[in-house]
């Protein structure tokens, strides 16, 4: 999905490495929430093709590209947060469902929580969605899978 980096690469120990984090799960999960559930966006999403609500997810993670695609601490709960949305939506783009299996099924929370002390509100909320999230893709009908996340514009200015 990310021309500078292969997925296997993103599945190490590296994850746990990182002497701290700055991004938040609960701060990850209010930004998806503002994005895609602000009151005009919902009052449109039913005009939206599937391409347009695929080119929004495409938005986001391009917000923070490196976030998605580099090993880093805040990896996986990026992931996490996204995929929650997607699934929320029930919108798992074919190219972008591989990507987050793989990152989620090879999250460990207790690892995680150990080397960066998460608070504990996010830490249950983390505990929380991510059996929900996992379950989720793991049962993802590949027929409903839609249409791709752009994979050429990473790192583009929007503005």
């Amino acid at each position: 999905m990310f021309a500078m980096s292969c997925l296997d690469d993103l599945l190490g120990e590296e994850v746990y490495l990182f002497s701290e984090r700055s991004v938040v799960y609960l701060a990850a999960v209010k930004f998806c929430d503002d994005v895609f559930d602000s009151e005009w966006r919902l009052a449109e999403r039913h005009s939206y093709t599937p391409e347009q609500v695929s080119h929004i997810f495409w938005w986001v993670i391009n917000e923070a590209w490196d976030v998605y695609c580099q090993v880093n601490a805040n990896l996986p709960i990026a992931w996490l947060s996204i995929a929650k949305k997607a699934l929320e939506w029930d919108h798992v783009p074919i190219n972008f469902h591989p990507w987050a299996l793989a990152i989620l099924e090879h999250f460990d929370l207790e690892r995680y929580h150990a080397a960066y002390h998460l608070p504990r509100d996010e830490y249950e909320a983390i505990a929380r969605d991510l059996p929900i999230v996992l379950e989720g893709l793991r049962n993802y009908p590949a027929e409903k899978l839609t249409a791709p996340i752009d994979e050429d514009n990473w790192g583009y200015i929007d503005y």
